[in-house]
């Protein structure tokens, strides 16, 4: 993934702070005065110094019992740590105040207090602060730091809520949020969480990949039952997707349940007649099966299909290599009498037929694949017992 692949979010502007005049407070709301002084005189022309010393404010005033419970309180927090982040220098330097500002205007949200009549400015910290957060996240991930990409991409999640139950909308889409920060919690091997936010994505978009990656992201954690109630359910909604009838075929083969197998291929063949890799499998589930016409056929389908890939040949001349080689036990077997020296004569002449019909495909295969040894191990095999 790279930023091309993500949701273009230019970050916005933050606003210049609206002055909030503090009503007569008590002593222990010295704190938020603190906080609210050290805002105005940044935005008034200020240094980051302002914001660094209204830091130990906020966070005691987020503690205390009196102040805790107090609307303003996560109102300033929220507004401080955003203003921090924006802040090129001191963003370096607390790392987590994005995260922060976003937790603080969730907890206002949570405290709803019908006194609090401020939202519009609640609104225009966080529309940037929304910007900001989703490109942070992109900037994390494309630094390979997944756990924190994780963090800015899923704290999207609050924001949206928050502003959403407010009447504001964010101009980032949650669905795409979600998926990154469920690819960057399973980049940072973080299964618990990508399951959590995979469940996430398909409740606000449940799209066929979304549910692809939730069953694999299940699988990965070791809940493979949980991953096929998902892909059933998937294939319920999305009978024809390929992908989905890939992961559903995958599972009868993973069990060694060829037959089972049939019906999706079948299935898949039905929306993607040229799908070479579906005759492939369909080939090989009858070779598991013993169908051998089934077999030939599929696999030379295939081949047809995607004459550039090895694998049907390679196959094909296995099976016949194969057969012969069980030939050739029955051979060793054999003792000195002329019943079974004719026997023996007779069996050869048997083997001899299956490697030259095992030549050609395995000649293909060698060329389309010369570095793969298996294969000219095989193929030097058949040209020793088919020479004249």
């Amino acid at each position: 993934m790279n930023k091309k692949t993500l949701i273009a979010s230019s970050l916005l502007s933050v606003f210049a702070y609206s002055a909030i005049n503090p009503t007569v407070a008590n002593a222990q709301d010295g704190n938020n005065i603190c906080v609210w002084n050290a805002m105005n005189t940044y935005n008034s022309g200020g240094g980051a110094e302002d914001l660094e010393r209204a830091i130990k404010c906020a966070d005691e005033a987020a503690v205390h019992e009196v102040t805790a419970p107090k609307a303003k309180t996560w109102f300033y927090r929220g507004q401080l740590y955003s203003l921090i982040f924006m802040d090129k220098a001191l963003k370096a330097k607390y790392a987590t105040s994005g995260l922060e500002a976003v937790k603080a205007f969730k907890k206002l949200n949570e405290i709803n207090d019908p006194k609090f009549k401020d939202w519009e400015d609640v609104a225009k910290y966080m529309l940037p602060l929304s910007n900001a957060t989703f490109n942070e996240g992109v900037d994390k991930f494309q630094a390979k730091d997944y756990a924190n990409a994780y963090q800015y991409f899923y704290a999207i999640k609050d924001i949206n809520a928050v502003l959403e139950a407010r009447g504001k909308k964010s101009g980032i889409d949650l669905a795409i949020a979600l998926k990154n920060a469920a690819i960057s919690a399973e980049n940072a091997g973080n299964n618990e969480a990508s399951v959590s936010i995979y469940k996430d994505w398909i409740a606000v978009k449940p799209e066929a990949i979304a549910y692809r990656s939730y069953a694999q992201a299940l699988t990965k954690a070791g809940k493979k039952e949980e991953a096929l109630k998902v892909i059933d359910e998937a294939l319920l909604k999305f009978p024809k997707d390929p992908n989905i009838l890939v992961d559903k075929i995958n599972v009868f083969l993973n069990d060694a349940k060829y037959t089972e197998a049939l019906t999706y291929i079948n299935n898949l063949l039905d929306v993607e007649p040229n799908n070479d890799g579906a005759l492939f499998i369909k080939g090989l589930a009858y070779e598991k099966i013993g169908n051998e016409d089934s077999v030939v056929y599929y696999y030379t389908r295939s081949a047809e299909v995607n004459p550039k890939s090895v694998k049907p040949y390679n196959n094909l001349g296995a099976l016949y290599v194969n057969k012969a080689n069980a030939l050739v036990e029955q051979m060793n077997k054999l003792g000195s009498s002329k019943a079974d020296t004719e026997k023996y004569d007779v069996l050869a002449k048997q083997r001899k037929e299956l490697y030259k019909k095992a030549k050609p495909y395995l000649t293909k295969a060698k060329e389309l694949d010369p570095e793969d040894a298996s294969i000219a191990r095989a193929l030097k095999q058949v040209e020793l017992y088919t020479a004249e």
